[in-house]
């Protein structure tokens, strides 16, 4: 699709916004959440899985406000880092810390994706005086920061202290 004017870039990274929330939910997340072994981990991660399905439901509300079908384009972007993901994963021993710490590295790339992501439409939605868009897309980056926060917290409060006695013990 050509991109002609702000309206067109807006439409566009909604369609790339909502293809990456689609497929965090349908795969990326649970296969995190199988692949973690922290009780706190997991239980992160299965609430921002809520969460996401929440943000799709959000990007379907904001695409008829300017008069487009809610469809996804193809987000690369998201497809390598869930790759990175998956090879940081594989790298790692079933079970340990240091796979919980490798999904949040993974986890945080993403979550900074998104922030970036949302940032930017935040800021088209407001310059194109789309307010109510603008509140469900703020919503949006807001709890992708805290997914974000909660990530970085519990790896350096728990994970990554552990995974760091394992490589003394070594």
């Amino acid at each position: 699709m050509k991109v002609k004017d702000l309206q067109g870039l807006f439409e566009n990274g909604l369609r790339y916004a909502y293809d990456c929330e689609q497929k965090l939910a349908e795969k990326g997340i649970p296969s995190m959440i199988d692949a973690s072994s922290s009780t706190e981990l997991r239980t992160a991660l299965e609430q921002h899985l809520e969460q996401t399905r929440t943000h799709i439901t959000r990007l379907e509300k904001v695409f008829p406000m300017i008069g487009a079908e809610a469809k996804t384009e193809d987000n690369d972007i998201i497809d390598e880092m869930t790759d990175a993901t998956e090879n940081m994963v594989d790298a790692t021993e079933n079970g340990s810390p240091l796979r919980d710490a490798a999904l949040i590295v993974g986890g945080n790339l993403v979550e900074h994706y998104e922030m970036a992501a949302y940032g930017s439409l935040v800021s088209f939605a407001r310059q194109l005086g789309l307010n109510e868009a603008v509140g469900l897309l703020q919503q949006t980056l807001e709890e992708e920061k805290a997914a974000d926060a909660k990530l970085t917290q519990i790896g350096e409060r728990s994970v990554n202290p552990q995974a760091t006695q394992l490589q003394r013990a070594a």
